[in-house]
């Protein structure tokens, strides 16, 4: 069972990469690589993407460039450099990258539209109010009193 496209990744070819950890922050915390773009004000997926169509060396550069500029960030540019080469690694070799405009869409199961759905409540709805009127002879709240069974006259008992 697949998900819906809602919940479905973006691109789960990047998520080893997005989701790696790139170090400690100053108090202690770990800090993953998705946190260091989204920082940036970069879209994590986009970056990822463009990084993994560079060349190996210039993606390298690219990212240590992105680690420096994280503010208060712990590392040295060379100690950047080491993080961003191994980061690397984790990206979609060249040829498996796949674009997500040019991915299939996930196949749906085909749903009645929402003015169908609202006829359908609105034929049950229906049909349990004429079931109602026909069990009780009447509506509940016309204001008639309902019909009583006709008086039976009893004849005077002898007791003699």
């Amino acid at each position: 069972m697949s998900l819906r496209r809602l919940y479905a990744p973006l691109r789960p070819d990047l998520d080893d990469f997005l989701f790696a950890a790139v170090g400690e922050e100053i108090n202690g915390a770990p800090l993953s690589m998705i946190s260091v773009l989204t920082r940036l004000g970069l879209d994590p997926w986009d970056e990822a993407g463009r990084l993994a169509s560079l060349g190996k060396q210039e993606a390298i550069d690219r990212l240590a460039q992105i680690i420096a500029r994280l503010p208060d960030a712990p590392w040295p540019a060379l100690e950047a450099t080491r993080i961003a080469g191994g980061l690397i690694e984790l990206l979609p070799k060249r040829g498996e990258t796949r674009s997500s405009r040019t991915a299939d869409p996930p196949r749906r199961l085909a749903r009645p539209p929402a003015q169908a759905k609202l006829w359908l409540i609105g034929l049950i709805l229906g049909a349990a109010v004429v079931v109602t009127v026909i069990a009780q002879g009447g509506l509940p709240f016309s204001g008639r009193e309902p019909a009583q069974a006709p008086r039976t006259i009893e004849a005077p008992h002898n007791t003699k």
